[in-house]
């Protein structure tokens, strides 16, 4: 397995040839930054799809290397995999005596809290909760 993906520091994830050709055919060559300051989006140019697959190429001729993680990639693949078990949590939950509505409201508590610890972000803000709370009202705070 070692020999079919590596570590691609450009984006700090391990990939297979064909994640990395995956990406980059998604990846347009242009895009847009949030200037923070003026609160608008500015133009600017990313790599090409070309010196991309040069990249990849080069990167699979080499030996596999290890590599190493960031928190944030941790988090993604985290939460990746807590979705991937969210139908057998949420029965499980209701095994344990919660509704739908509730096993769910409790199973995106789950995910929040672990992203939120992940990352070190925190506690939700009375802003988020006051929002979350609307949110159930009118997208479905009934029983199913």
């Amino acid at each position: 397995m070692e020999k079919e993906i590596r570590y691609w520091p450009r984006i700090g994830l391990y990939v297979s040839k064909t994640d990395a050709e995956e990406y980059i055919s998604k990846s347009g060559g242009a895009g847009a930054v949030l200037d923070e300051e003026i609160e608008e989006f500015t133009p600017m140019q990313t790599t090409s799809p070309e010196a991309l697959r040069f990249e990849i190429d080069a990167l699979f001729e080499e030996p596999f290397e290890h590599g190493e993680l960031s928190t944030e990639n941790k988090a993604i693949i985290g939460a990746i995999s807590m979705e991937r078990s969210r139908i057998s949590r949420i029965k499980e939950l209701m095994v344990d005596g919660l509704s739908k509505v509730e096993a769910k409201a409790t199973f995106e508590q789950e995910l929040d809290e672990f992203v939120r610890q992940t990352l070190g972000l925190p506690d939700e803000t009375n802003a988020e909760r006051e929002y979350r709370i609307k949110y159930d009202e009118i997208h479905g705070g009934e029983e199913e």
